[in-house]
């Protein structure tokens, strides 16, 4: 038994290793490459060069340039977005100061900004507006020149396939090579050897070479093996690994570490260094081969010896770049509780799968009763990390066998006595029976009710069967409109929290209960120690309208009812009748031809039930309007401010800074469009406001449009905005790439962020019709889903971390965030590293996921194969 658990648990552990190897550079299968790097320029000058190797278009619009773990955002500085085929672009840190310094470019020029690219080389990577990668690789050494790319076909980023301009740099044209080159021997009359000119009659975007030649052009390397690297370049880290190390030796043994190289190159590490946790330096030289040829390196007896308490191991490359590091023992750097393991004479410690990293030591190396110097990772593992192992696999499997417990029927509203027949339904969904004595449920009042032999005939639970705890047992009295429950194992550990909300009570006979898919809904069909039939109870559409209280006599008046939900997500049918006239439609426009006092009536239905609300508007002609103004201005007095006939120029940040009725012209980028919250508004972004144009006619937008309005600033539901007369009030001065949301705490949420595109983060802890209700650490924030926004409400459940942008919104007292689509609500995973590149999901992911899938096969395979032999073996 010992044996098969054993066996299992390393190739447990090889499978995670495994899929936890990072993948350092991989190119997608795109028309857009990186073909150039300006990384030896100033900071403020550099730049990289684009290529669209394809036949069509390709639109730039909402990519980002990645370095430095951290997306930078492209904007169209000379040019648009798009870029043809066969066309060279720039990416400029500073566009401004690229145009500067190469004034006669005439191509494609984006602006970005980063802190600085690094000259011995960084990764770097192109996303497109999905956020998918198109591109990532470390690129290699570049301190004089630019670096180009040879083959732009060839998704190879070593020394094969980029080589150093020979001069300064080819932006924005063909790369050169110095068999393209003019000779070296310059006419007469020309500067000296050591400061060549640019070639004869350049084209007129070829940017002229700042820079002179280094004496020494490197090589081209025409030879098909790889070559050592045999001149100072960057390593990027975890390519070499700390992979096996002893540090208590048997006697007459030495101390060592064992390096992993896992770059597909030989690398000379003349001038790398290991240090230790007191600082001592073993000083390194040598090469270590390539991967799967003879790519172990072993150090003997380092300086410093290392502790066999605990201690530090770091690699460090020529250019002093922590390439590994392990800490294992009792070595203090923070979190000790990473450490990897502390093995005693004769051991090693050792990684579970050669050169395998996840990045935290104590899940990436074991204790080995083999030590393998200089050889492939033989793991052995000690007897007690054997009875851990088991011990551990005893307590998941008890974990997994409690959670087959579930709360499946709740009944707190019964047709009779509440007293009788209120229960809460158990069921074991899982293989084996349970005994459920001493597990206890507890409710919203914090009280609890353990299960006890004596109440039940049996406490045992058998597969796929019920238990029924009543009210009259365990005195638990379920509140009608709001209640939480939770199951509790007999290790006081809660196993599942089941809640409901109603705004009124719950109707009698009506039970809250469990689907095939874990999803609870109120049914009408009580199934007490039955399988449950879900029945849905059906509750009234939410009539929520928006309509004006006064209007002229023909004026557009529009009420908008797309605020209404319904809470069992029933699509829903609106009907207005206004005079006699009926509309159905979400949004109704309508013109009064004379003055009065009307009723306008909308009738909601979701097909079972539906609910009518009527609302009175009053209709004015313009000498009443007039007359009434002018008694208004008889009673202002002298210091009120006057009411303007032009429109005052101002910045969108200044807008609501304005009383209502200003006339104003701003400028703002659109970041949600018409049609979206509603027919007749639209937001823009920066410090964000809301126009409305109530004929609802707007132009052709798209997101990250830059518009110029001219309109009256007015007031809805407590939040401003802008009214435009007419469409004629747009203006669209050039298309930017999509606005970023501000990221904020739920606290910030309030008047001052009003109109703003904003993100959040937080826990979903309830759902309540179109409202999800998110906390983060600071406060609780209300999330609207807005009838016309398509998102899928099921995608989402209780306890989920999310991500979600949206708009800040003000409805009367109420600061809600308003979400545009399904792409706003993101979910995260909790404890995960930050994802600073997304696999895309139709490139290079699918050539990966055939590997894995394979390995994971053959994997499969072995086990079923021991777990045979094992069994044969006993059965004989």
């Amino acid at each position: 038994m010992k044996t098969k658990i054993k066996t299992f648990a390393i190739l447990t552990l090889f499978m995670l290793g495994f899929f936890n190897f990072p993948i350092y550079a991989y190119a997608a299968d795109s028309d857009i490459v990186i073909s150039e790097i300006g990384a030896y320029e100033t900071s403020d000058y550099e730049w990289l060069e684009i290529y669209n190797k394809g036949t069509e278009q390709i639109d730039l619009t909402g990519w980002k340039f990645y370095e430095d773990q951290t997306n930078h955002r492209l904007s169209a500085y000379q040019n648009d977005f798009i870029i043809d085929p066969g066309e060279y672009a720039v990416i400029a840190n500073k566009a401004d100061l690229f145009k500067q310094k190469y004034p006669d470019f005439a191509g494609t020029i984006l602006d970005s900004s980063w802190s600085s690219l690094k000259e011995s080389g960084e990764e770097i990577g192109l996303k497109n507006s999905q956020g998918e990668i198109i591109e990532d690789f470390t690129y290699l050494t570049c301190a004089n020149a630019s670096l180009q790319r040879i083959e732009l076909n060839l998704n190879d980023y070593t020394e094969k396939n980029w080589q150093v301009h020979a001069t300064g740099n080819s932006a924005g044209k063909a790369n050169e090579f110095p068999d393209q080159l003019p000779p070296d021997n310059p006419p007469p009359d020309e500067p000296p050897a050591d400061n060549p000119p640019p070639a004869d009659n350049p084209p007129p975007d070829n940017p002229p070479a700042d820079n002179p030649p280094p004496e020494n052009p490197p090589p081209t390397n025409n030879d098909s093996t790889p070559a050592a690297s045999s001149s100072p370049r960057s390593i990027y880290p975890g390519s070499i690994v700390i992979n096996e190390f002893v540090s208590d030796p048997a006697d007459g043994e030495v101390e060592w570490i064992e390096l992993y190289n896992k770059n597909f190159l030989a690398i000379d590490l003349s001038g790398w260094q290991i240090i230790d946790g007191s600082g001592a330096k073993t000083n390194l030289n040598g090469k270590i081969g390539p991967l799967n040829n003879d790519n172990f390196f072993v150090v003997e007896n380092p300086k410093g010896k290392l502790n066999n308490a605990g201690d530090a191991i770091i690699l460090k490359d020529t250019n002093n770049n922590i390439i590994d590091q392990v800490y294992y023992g009792n070595w203090d750097n923070g979190s000790p509780e990473q450490n990897a393991p502390v093995a005693k004479d004769p051991n090693s410690t050792a990684r579970i799968f050669d050169g395998a990293q996840t990045f935290n030591n104590k899940n990436d190396f074991v204790i080995t009763q083999t030590p393998t110097k200089g050889q492939a990772n033989v793991i052995t593992l000690l007897e007690e990390e054997k009875a851990k192992i088991e011990t551990e696999e005893k307590e998941t499997s008890a974990t997994k066998k409690m959670e087959n417990i579930i709360i499946n029927e709740i009944y707190p509203n019964p047709a009779g006595s509440d007293l009788e027949n209120e229960f809460i339904e158990l069921k074991n969904i899982g293989p084996e029976p349970i005994d459920l004595a001493s597990w206890q449920i507890q409710d919203n009042s914090k009280k609890k009710y353990k299960i006890s032999s004596q109440d039940f005939s049996t406490t045992i639970i058998q597969p796929n069967e019920f238990f029924v705890i009543e009210r009259k047992i365990s005195g638990l009295a379920l509140n009608n409109d709001k209640e939480t429950v939770k199951l509790i194992s007999p290790e006081d550990k809660t196993i599942q929290t089941v809640k409901y909300n109603e705004d009124e009570n719950v109707p009698e006979n009506a039970s809250f209960a469990r689907n095939e898919n874990n999803d609870f809904f109120w049914s009408t069909t009580p199934t007490k120690n039955q399988e449950n039939i879900i029945t849905k109870l059906n509750h009234e559409p939410i009539i929520d309208i928006n309509c004006p209280k006064e209007a002229l006599v023909n004026e557009i008046i529009t009420c908008d009812a797309s605020d209404s939900y319904d809470l069992e997500d029933d699509a829903l049918t609106f009907v207005w009748q206004i005079e006699g006239q009926t509309f159905q439609d979400v949004i109704m426009q309508y013109q009064f031809k004379q003055k009065g006092t009307f009723e306008i009536t909308l009738t909601v239905s979701d097909g079972q039930a539906q609910i009518m609300e009527k609302q009175k508007i009053k209709i004015t002609d313009l000498k009443e309007t007039a007359k009434a103004v002018k008694s208004a201005t008889v009673k202002t007095t002298k210091t009120s401010s006057p009411k303007t006939n032009y429109f005052i120029n101002t910045e969108l940040s200044k807008v609501k800074e304005f009383e209502v009725g200003t006339k104003v012209k701003t400028k703002g980028v659109v970041s949600v469009l018409p049609q979206t919250f509603g027919k007749t508004i639209m937001y823009l972004a920066g410090s964000g406001i809301q126009l409305y144009l109530s004929k609802a006619n707007w132009p052709d937008l798209k997101i990250g449009d830059l518009l110029e309005v001219s309109g009256t600033l007015s007031e809805s539901l407590g939040e401003k905005r802008i009214k435009l007369a007419s469409n004629q009030d747009i203006k669209i001065v050039s298309n930017q790439a999509p606005p970023e949301p501000k990221i904020i705490k739920i606290s910030e949420i309030g008047e001052a962020l009003e109109g703003y595109l904003v993100q959040i983060a937080g826990k979903l802890i309830e759902k309540n019709g179109q409202k999800f209700y998110v906390q983060d650490e600071t406060g609780e924030a209300t999330v609207y889903l807005k009838q016309n926004v398509k998102i899928t409400k099921a995608n989402y459940t209780e306890g989920d971390n999310l991500q979600i942008t949206g708009i800040v919104s003000q409805n009367n007292d109420l600061y809600q965030i308003l979400p545009r689509s399904d792409a706003d609500l993101v979910k995260q995973i909790e404890n995960q590293a930050t994802d600073a590149l997304n696999i895309p999901r139709n490139n290079t992911s699918h050539g990966i996921l055939k590997y894995l899938v394979a390995t994971a096969v053959f994997l499969a395979v072995c086990l079923t194969v021991i777990l045979l032999g094992y069994r044969k073996k006993h059965t004989n």
